[in-house]
């Protein structure tokens, strides 16, 4: 019988779950190492993976990417947080004409993976598998104050501390002062620190062991999602992930 094996494409694979396993970025040389695969090889395996959004470059050093989320996502479409958030959502749409949606964390990234689209024509809300920088999403910002606060500056990368609006915080000690108000709010928002003129709103959704497993979201323009507003938005994404810890046990 054939062998139909490739070698690469089967060093990829060894490569990709080596990574998974470690938990922490390697460099080509450690990899080489681990793996006990010529240097040149595992060189050319990490670029074309980086290409494609696979592997996450930074420094030399290689970690898994946001492209393997996004299709693990598609793999995995039953998984038990997103079955019971999107009812959930399409709900919180309705009730707010909004459009929200469902974000985890995914090495350093708010990703997204449930989206209930408003029937307003000028939309600003992401697709599923977007990632988003944590630390100008309200959804972002929700992961940070729950699960990292303690550990902001490792967590939080300076290559990831980009401005993408004038009023972005790219500043630690600014971001980790308003991600203590997160907390005692309970709820997180960013005001056009992602787009000019959008405004996010996203609450904590805790797990069975009372970590933060993910964020419900609601994103819309300021001219209809004004501060004045931010109160009733706020109760009702709280309510909505209330409703959906209850649904995971938390």
């Amino acid at each position: 019988m054939p062998d139909y094996v490739i070698p690469n494409l089967k060093n990829a694979c060894r490569l990709l779950t080596h990574l998974a396993t470690v938990g922490e970025g390697r460099s080509v040389s450690e990899l080489a190492n681990d793996l006990e695969v010529p240097r040149t090889t595992v060189l050319r395996i990490a670029k074309t993976l980086s290409g494609e959004n696979f592997l996450r470059e930074e420094n030399g050093s290689y970690s898994l990417g946001g492209g393997l989320a996004a299709l693990g996502m598609r793999a995995f479409g039953s998984l038990d947080t997103q079955n019971a958030a999107r009812p959930l959502l399409e709900n919180l749409t309705s009730v707010t004409n909004e459009t929200s949606h469902l974000a985890l964390w995914d090495d350093g990234r708010a990703l997204i993976a449930e989206v209930a689209n408003c029937p307003h024509p000028l939309s600003a809300a992401s697709k599923p598998g977007t990632q988003a920088y944590a630390h100008a999403s309200a959804t972002g910002k929700v992961f940070l104050a729950y699960r990292f606060l303690d550990t902001l500056t490792t967590v939080w990368k300076k290559p990831d501390r980009v401005r993408l609006t004038s009023k972005t915080i790219t500043e630690p000690r600014i971001l980790k002062k308003q991600l203590e108000k997160v907390r005692k709010d309970g709820y997180a928002m960013d005001n056009e620190e992602y787009h000019e003129g959008v405004r996010c709103l996203a609450a904590p959704v805790f797990d069975s062991s009372g970590e933060v497993c993910a964020a419900i979201g609601i994103t819309a323009s300021c001219v209809r999602f004004t501060k004045k507003r931010a109160p009733e938005i706020a109760e009702e994404v709280k309510g909505v992930a209330r409703e959906l810890t209850a649904l995971l046990g938390g």
